[in-house]
């Protein structure tokens, strides 16, 4: 064994660190010693995001079967596997009352991250060594060819053969319109709250009984709607026949709540399996694709992608219906699938193919309405609106909740699937400059979150309840928020009821976007200055650039402001382009994205400095 050991520092000890930790380990060259240091101030496994100090009343929106940290026989990877226990098999073995359709508190997903990480620490080869510091990284150079990070504990900094960095989600500076807004809030004495963690805010400043403009309805609105809920003092009572009653405590602010689409997340599907493995993708793969750029040259995503990718959704949703439902359909699937196969996604032959084969309304896929369900509608009053978004909701979670249904699980995983393919086409650069200014993964991403990762359903049932009570009123879509200098308030109006809302406090619940050039950690906004690292950018055939706001990455490898790539520094995380913008757990026996690109990073790492 050589005398010289290879050393790794890897800066982020969440769940993305972590799965990179297992990965180092599991490829770590034979004969070899390998130290690993991982550098973050908060405890390891669980990093910010999933700390211990947060309240409970916070939950994971993935139910326990569907989390993992290790790896399985599934995964298609190089690389040796390391199984180890879904959260739900753990907290069996450590007395927790968890089942595997139970929504965790993130606070037990915390001792499961933990416990994850001292496991496959421990597990390591004698010749592989983790040693945790519990630190800032403030910085980092390079002395004879060793990467060298810097710490903010005043110890000696630490050199490595090279550098991994995993921080996974970060703080932004705010810019544009949300400092526009900030200072407006400064001048008048109002309270702003940009993008941000909810796990991080002090919402002890919005005041009982007055109106808040809640901006966003996606996880970070179900988890603020919580804490200005329940945090303070309310109760929710099971309700005869289903459903919550919501007791206020009378500290709840008013909670005025829209977004581009009005509608919250579509409720966590929560029955286990589908009738039938998932179809293999058919019609979005990379040959059509290819072909329609030999055709059209640069491919523009309403005219070109989508037609294709909506096609391939319903494929994916069909193939489960007539395999779990062959009762409510009228064609055997491969008869369906001949007629299907020539037409496009527009064509009137695929509306009537469609209704002959799926007779009942409920059982056929409306993209167009799953999307937008508000689209095109007007109510002459605010109550009438607040009236359909409750039964909305409660469609939803019974929809979700009844394997009747089962045909949206394969729409689900279908789009686990359409992430894959899309990140192909971005890659080979096939897009035109129009679909390149769209951000396609950005775009996607955007209706995964909506469709397939949205709450626990009893969240909004208690939305359902908080609305029933007048605690938050729904604004509707298209919303949009203005300042006004004359009253000193913010006022917010959406597109399916007349008139607006004023408000003394503002808050946009949503996560801050990705922005290289805001960033706040000391590490990457000292690089980004520097010029040792960029912005990921997409160019047009026009020549015209498109800045993403992701770190810039070549193969996970760091790329400078010349655009040399670095050989010895590597990231991964939700602040990296390119493909790495994963998390670090995933659905077991699932062939996880997340764990197949750890591992191939891993191994590439390894293969640099050996």
């Amino acid at each position: 064994m050589s005398s010289a050991p290879l050393t790794i520092v890897v800066v982020g000890a969440g769940p993305g660190g972590t799965v990179m930790v297992d990965r180092l380990i599991a490829n770590a060259p034979p004969g070899r010693r390998l130290e690993i240091h991982v550098v973050d101030p908060q405890p390891p496994g669980g990093g910010r995001t999933w700390r211990r100090e947060q309240s409970e009343l916070m939950w994971m929106n993935s139910q326990a079967v569907d989390v993992s940290l290790f790896t399985d026989t599934s995964v298609q990877m190089e690389g040796p596997i390391r199984p180890g226990p879904a959260i739900h098999e753990w907290a069996a073995e450590h007395g927790y009352d968890v089942t595997p359709a139970t929504f965790p508190p993130r606070v037990i997903q915390n001792a499961y991250l933990s416990w994850c990480f001292e496991y496959i620490v421990t597990s390591a080869p004698p010749e592989v060594t983790v040693q945790v510091h519990r630190a800032t990284a403030e910085a980092l150079t390079e002395a004879g060819g060793r990467q060298r990070v810097w710490l903010d504990d005043g110890g000696e900094p630490l050199d490595a053969d090279a550098v991994l960095l995993a921080q996974g989600y970060l703080d932004a500076a705010p810019g544009g319109v949300h400092q526009e807004l900030a200072d407006f809030a400064d001048a008048h004495g109002l309270v702003y709250v940009p993008p941000n963690y909810v796990a991080d805010l002090d919402l002890d400043m919005i005041p009982a009984g007055e109106p808040v403009i809640l901006r966003g309805m996606g996880l970070a609105f179900i988890d603020t709607m919580v804490l200005l809920a329940q945090g303070r003092g309310g109760r929710f009572e099971p309700r005869p026949g289903g459903g919550y009653v919501y007791h206020p405590s009378g500290a709840e602010p008013i909670m005025y709540a829209g977004s581009r689409r009005g509608i919250p997340n579509h409720s966590k599907i929560t029955y286990p399996e589908l009738g039938a493995p998932l179809a293999e993708p058919r019609y979005f793969v990379p040959d059509a694709v290819t072909g329609l750029h030999e055709q059209h040259g640069p491919l523009d995503l309403p005219r070109h992608l989508w037609p294709l990718m909506a096609k391939e959704l319903a494929h994916f949703y069909y193939h489960e219906l007539f395999a779990a439902h062959p009762e409510r359909v009228t064609l055997p699937w491969e008869k369906f699938l001949d007629r299907y196969d020539p037409l496009g996604w527009d064509d009137d032959e695929r509306i009537t193919l469609v209704e002959e084969a799926v007779p009942r309304r409920e059982d056929r896929l409306d993209l167009s309405y799953l999307l937008s369900p508000l689209e095109g509608l007007r109510f002459d009053d605010a109550e009438d609106l607040q009236q359909w978004l409750r039964a909305y909701i409660v469609a939803n979670v019974e929809r979700h909740a009844d394997p009747a249904h089962s045909a949206d699980l394969g729409l689900y995983k279908g789009l686990l699937v359409m992430l894959g393919l899309i990140l192909d086409v971005v890659n080979r650069g096939l897009l035109s400059a129009r679909s390149q200014a769209e951000d396609l993964m950005e775009w996607f991403q955007g209706v995964f979150s909506y469709y397939a990762s949205g709450p626990p359903p009893q969240r909004l049932l208690e939305l359902e309840a908080l609305s029933r009570a007048g605690i938050v009123r729904f604004l509707g879509g298209g919303v949009t928020v203005t300042a006004d200098p004359e009253a000193g308030l913010f006022r917010a109006c959406g597109t399916q009821v007349p008139g607006h809302v004023e408000a003394r406090a503002l808050i946009e619940s949503r996560l801050p976007a990705a922005s290289i050039t805001r960033v706040q950690d000391p590490l990457l906004r000292g690089l980004y200055d520097s010029g040792s690292i960029t912005e990921g950018v997409l160019t047009g055939p026009d020549g015209t650039t498109y800045r993403l706001g992701r770190l810039r990455v070549q193969n996970g490898r760091l790329v400078n402001a010349a655009g040399t790539v670095h050989p010895r520094r590597f990231a991964l995380g939700h602040w990296v382009g390119q493909g790495f913008t994963i998390a670090g757990f995933a659905r077991p026996h699932a062939n996880a994205f997340p764990f197949r690109i750890a591992d191939a990073l891993a191994r590439d790492l390894l293969s640099e400095i050996t």
